[in-house]
């Protein structure tokens, strides 16, 4: 349906993506409006060529496709609604399973010699914290030392950080998720704690707004990324909910992907220049909406119910997230992805 705007909505929304250009970021009230911007007006197309054009400048043309590595997909008490893995959520087999080492070697290798520009590992909440060093450590051991190793784990707190600090791991993915405490049983307090101790111990950062719904409002929108806004990450950006069928949250349904690439255009304007790594373009859409990182995904994965995630679930190699990002425009970036070895 075509949404015509008025002429005073049309002047402002021109003003602040015109001010997001530039680099210089956005105010809270100018986030806030251009998420309150109906998907169906023509100046959300604006949006979204403003969001690539910057996001191209910024980059010089270059993307690129982390990869993931799951290490476990046993039951977690956390009880995040939209996570396969939760308790409350009957959509896995209960109990404990843990990829065996082999096999996340065999991964990791896979994944670099596909050309992937950063690997990370991920674990549920009850892996254990010494087991998860010792994964760390191995990893490390057998790929380059100028490769970013990056670990999405439970909160940690500041020895369990320099303990995956000295066994290798150079950052981490740390995020406060829309409705944390009231969707999950994580303390937002907690979320905090734990990036204030990455900080501290010199660990470099991965964060999103995430993961995003149709029932979130403009204004947790904002908020949200103004969060993400205040910490000094390496990456960042705005990523949708993926749908698991048979979770609590599988009522709320999933956004399009049109939506999904206006938020990421938000983002990006409203980041200004910083972070140069701008996700998630999880579709040529939203890639070319401004977003230049993808992830390919190999191992235990928390948006489907097998054990590994490329036996018919979400996961995907790196070939394929490349041409997602190439149908937008990018080049891939060539050798190790910057500014996460400090």
């Amino acid at each position: 349906m075509f949404i015509k705007p008025s002429d005073a909505q049309r002047a402002r929304v021109c003003e602040i993506i015109e001010k997001g250009l530039t680099g210089a970021g956005l105010a809270e009230d100018e986030i806030l409006e251009l998420f309150k911007l109906d998907p169906e007006s023509p100046l959300t197309s604006y949006l979204m060529w403003a969001g690539r054009q910057l996001q191209f400048e910024l980059c010089n043309g270059k993307a690129e496709v982390h990869a993931q590595v799951g290490l476990n997909s046993s039951t977690c008490p956390h009880n995040c609604k939209f996570c396969s893995f939760a308790a409350c959520n009957d959509v896995r087999e209960k109990g404990k399973y843990e990829v065996p080492v082999e096999e996340v070697l065999e991964d990791v290798k896979i994944f670099i010699e596909d050309g992937a520009n950063l690997i990370l590992l991920l674990a549920t909440g009850t892996y254990p914290k010494q087991k998860a060093a010792e994964m760390v450590q191995t990893v490390r051991e057998i790929i380059d030392p100028d490769m970013p190793l990056l670990i999405n784990f439970d909160d940690m707190s500041a020895e369990d950080v320099r303990l995956y600090h000295e066994a290798g791991a150079n950052g981490a993915y740390h995020a406060v998720r829309m409705r944390e405490g009231i969707d999950t049983k994580i303390p937002v307090e907690r979320r905090f704690e734990t990036i204030h101790n990455l900080v501290n111990e010199g660990m470099t950062i991965s964060t999103c707004v995430e993961p995003v719904g149709p029932e979130h409002t403009p204004e947790e929108l904002t908020e949200a990324t103004l969060r993400c806004l205040s910490y000094p990450s390496v990456s960042a950006g705005i990523g949708k909910r993926i749908t698991v069928p048979g979770t609590l949250m599988e009522p709320r349904g999933e956004l399009n992907d049109f939506i999904s690439a206006k938020n990421v255009a938000i983002y990006r304007l409203a980041a200004g220049k910083k972070p140069i790594l701008n996700c998630s373009a999880s579709t040529p859409l939203t890639a070319a909406a401004g977003a230049n990182l993808n992830w390919a995904e190999m191992g235990s994965n928390p948006r489907d119910t097998v054990k590994k995630t490329e036996d018919g679930g979400h996961g995907s190699n790196v070939a394929y997230q490349q041409r997602i990002l190439k149908a937008a425009g990018y080049e891939i970036l060539d050798g190790y992805s910057k500014g996460w070895i400090l």
